[in-house]
């Protein structure tokens, strides 16, 4: 997603004057002198095409740069993801660079252990540039380049592959036919999904298998796990969960089948009358009903408390840069915790976690669901409440009524369902929760635009949509 230039140039004397006109809105980040920069597409395409390329990519030039994500925490670090358009691209060309901005013994430590031989994996199949900056306080790695998903780099390389899905994916009887590798999903330092497509002449239509990329070993280990306990249960209940292919632990890597059906924000997004949306929302429901019922042990409750204990941590360093909306959040999770202290209990079921339009295909009727990366025990109006926050998220962002009427009839609809899990006693609590969620990181992905609107901001909006969300119940 590409944005315009927020501010003035870091060299135009009247930038610093600008930023502090509006000190309510947005301050300074004296630990990151150089988010204004940061923030910048057309600054950092001068920076990248002037410093940085000169010294990682000789001879190669950007003539567009975009932001496509970010994650700030103030005082701390803040990850950009650009999308970039070289001047002549070349085959192999890298599409993205992460760049951080963080303390330059924290990076350069960084750069030390995973970079300059000292530690890592020993060879990757196509190095890519990555260059430290310590004047500018920042790393910026060329994808596939990550310091903390060393084996992205192999798994993105259509030869590495293929011999992987050889042994755990499609058969083909001739291993000289490469699969396509296309990258659906990628949070820098986080996480990243691929699609793998085989073109096998001999095979029919063409297969395709779904690969993540995770953080840490045993979150794969635990995802195929957990895949392998429900997808028994979902089929009984007509749902399609992805079957595991293989698990590369020391890779951090999964491979699964890819479920058919269309992404339930697509689907949604094309109804064409109110009642068609309610005819998708209602096969949610039904679909949320039945993955409460699964059976499923784990160490892991989450809990009212738990979520805003969480929160309160990342509101904090919120006081530095931001302060009235730190201070708008920070009130409005005392107001949940107080409130959710006086509510009823609720007995744990299997909850997905992460339960939004996202995770779920649609084929006909035919629902698969996807991503258990979050799934655990825990108050089963988690879910119900995650998935009102993403359309009353929507009725913020299009100004329209019509989604919190939608948040409603979903609420009902599983109501309908479940009567005896009821959730309406206490969903007010997790949607105001998720509320402040979206409303945190949508300043974090686009600080600048706070800076600018205020308390029109999306961020403001949310955490006001969370105020009239307490008041409902």
């Amino acid at each position: 997603m590409s944005r315009e230039d927020p501010k003035p140039s870091s060299s135009d004397p009247s930038a610093s004057s600008q930023l502090s006109r509006s000190p309510s809105a947005l301050r300074a980040d004296p630990a990151l002198p150089f988010l204004e920069m940061a923030w910048s597409p057309s600054q950092m395409q001068e920076f990248l095409n002037k410093r940085v390329l000169p010294a990682g990519w000789p001879g190669q030039e950007v003539r567009v740069v975009a932001i496509d994500d970010m994650s700030y925490k103030p005082g701390k670090q803040c990850e950009i993801l650009y999308s970039l358009q070289f001047v002549n691209p070349t085959t192999g060309q890298a599409r993205w660079t992460a760049v951080t901005f963080a303390d330059e013994k924290s990076l350069q430590e960084i750069y030390r252990r995973h970079y300059s031989g000292d530690g890592g994996p020993a060879a990757r199949p196509t190095p890519r540039p990555v260059v430290f900056l310590p004047e500018y306080g920042c790393l910026v790695e060329f994808f596939p380049m990550d310091w903390r998903l060393p084996f992205l780099a192999w798994v993105v390389e259509p030869q590495q592959i293929a011999l992987l899905l050889s042994q755990n994916g499609p058969k083909t009887e001739h291993s000289h036919w490469l699969p396509k590798v296309e990258v659906l999903r990628y949070r820098p330092h986080k996480r990243g999904v691929l699609r793998y497509t085989v073109n096998a002449p001999d095979s029919g239509d063409p297969q395709e298998v779904i690969g993540k990329v995770y953080l840490l070993g045993s979150q794969t280990v635990r995802e195929a796990y957990v895949l392998n306990l429900l997808r028994p249960q979902a089929a009984a209940c007509g749902i399609i969960i992805p079957k595991p292919l293989g698990v590369m632990e020391e890779w951090g890597f999964l491979l699964m089948e890819r479920v058919p059906g269309t992404g339930l924000q697509l689907v949604m997004k094309q109804a064409q009358t109110l009642e068609q949306f309610k005819e998708v929302l209602g096969l949610i429901a039904a679909t949320l009903v039945s993955l409460h019922s699964f059976r499923f042990e784990s160490q892991e409750v989450r809990s009212l408390q738990a979520e805003v204990e969480k929160l309160h941590k990342r509101v904090a360093l919120f006081h530095l840069v931001a302060p009235l909306l730190a201070q708008q959040a920070e009130a409005l999770l005392l107001q949940i915790a107080q409130l959710g202290a006086r509510s009823t209990t609720a007995a744990c079921t299997f909850i997905h976690g992460g339960f939004h339009p996202d995770q779920m295909l649609m084929d006909k009727e035919q629902i698969s669901v996807v991503d258990f990366d979050s799934s655990c025990l825990g108050d089963p109006a988690i879910d119900v409440g995650k998935f009102m926050a993403s359309l009353r998220h929507k009725a913020v962002s299009k100004a329209s009524d019509t989604f919190r009427q939608f948040a409603a009839y979903f609420l009902s609809e599983y109501q309908a369902r479940l009567p005896g899990h009821r959730v309406r006693d206490r969903v007010h609590l997790f949607l105001s929760i998720y509320l402040v969620r979206r409303a945190l990181r949508a300043f974090e992905k686009r600080p600048y635009d706070y800076g600018c609107a205020g308390p029109d901001a999306l961020p403001a909006l949310l955490l006001q949509e969370a105020v009239a969300s307490l008041k409902e119940n």
